[in-house]
């Protein structure tokens, strides 16, 4: 019997994934282990797809000045150049003067304004979590999430259910408020932090949450109108990365250890060159010395 190429990868796959499953409630092999081999061998299969991958394939592009990532297993903030893929836990922190875009695949673009602070607290697709701790975010997520596809922008004062839609995020800390807009598609539901009440934003809405009031409604978008430009450039943004292909688990490592190593680099040169000019100094130093003593002599 002949077995047609496509039902053949699917047996192997299901073969595979038995045999994976049960290596792993033996203790052979570790559950993260697990998913990652599978989504290895469904990128090689040719079979990848939203439904298939466990997390998104996150990625952070810096568009202009200084923005510094604290990655999941450092406790010292990094300054990034170009592109570097994101972690669950990585933080993203853009200075006075820094921009930074960072992409869910080809299904999501996100837009991080000047003093931002952004946490990917979870980047499972079935509850995707971001934390904004300050700062400013605009998005553009598309309508064709899978059906178990599920994000969430939280602030400290806020939590926003997301689907497919074009919104904005802003969080103050010095007055505790979160503001929330929805532009020219999709809703957002948007839950007091530790409230009960949720407010349901339809299109060209908005919403403020802070300390002096104890009721809220959504309004007219006019306050966050001014992200509107940001939504303007993420369309095409989002639009250029049509036939966007996963990158391996192998590769993102690649590329997350190369900008990382960048860091190390640059650091260490910073740290070659006040010697440098420490030595100059001093040489400089004695020359004038020895010019000084000679003069003093000569009279």
């Amino acid at each position: 019997m002949r077995i047609k190429p496509m039902f053949g990868t699917a047996l192997f796959c299901s073969l595979l994934a038995a045999g994976a499953a049960a290596s792993a409630q033996d203790g052979e092999m570790s559950e993260q282990d697990y998913r990652q081999m599978m989504l290895q061998q469904a990128m090689r299969s040719g079979n990848y797809g939203a439904s298939q991958a466990q997390s998104w394939d996150a990625r952070l592009k810096v568009v202009s000045g200084t923005v510094l990532v604290k990655p999941s297993e450092a406790e010292e903030w990094s300054r990034i150049t170009g592109e570097m893929p994101l972690d669950p836990n990585d933080t993203v922190k853009t200075s006075a003067d820094g921009v930074a875009e960072i992409y869910l695949d080809d299904k999501g673009a996100l837009y991080l304004g000047r003093n931002t602070e952004l946490e990917i607290t979870d980047m499972e697709l079935e509850d995707t979590i971001l934390s904004l701790n300050a700062g400013s975010l605009a998005a553009k997520i598309k309508h064709s999430l899978n059906e178990k596809a599920k994000l969430q922008v939280r602030t400290p004062s806020a939590v926003c259910a997301v689907r497919g839609t074009e919104f904005a995020v802003e969080y103050s800390q010095m007055g505790r408020r979160s503001s929330v807009g929805v532009f020219d598609e999709g809703r957002v539901a948007v839950t007091e932090a530790g409230g009960k009440d949720e407010y349901l934003l339809e299109k060209n809405t908005e919403i403020h949450f802070d300390t002096a009031h104890k009721r809220f409604r959504a309004i007219p978008l006019s306050q966050m109108g001014r992200h509107r430009g940001s939504i303007v450039a993420l369309r095409t943004r989002l639009a250029s990365l049509k036939g966007w292909r996963p990158r391996s688990i192998t590769r993102r490592a690649d590329l997350r250890n190369q900008a990382l190593r960048k860091v190390v680099r640059k650091q260490l040169k910073e740290k070659v060159k006040p010697g440098k000019r420490g030595a100059k100094a001093r040489a400089a130093a004695r020359r004038a010395k020895a010019r000084k003593a000679a003069a003093e002599e000569a009279d």
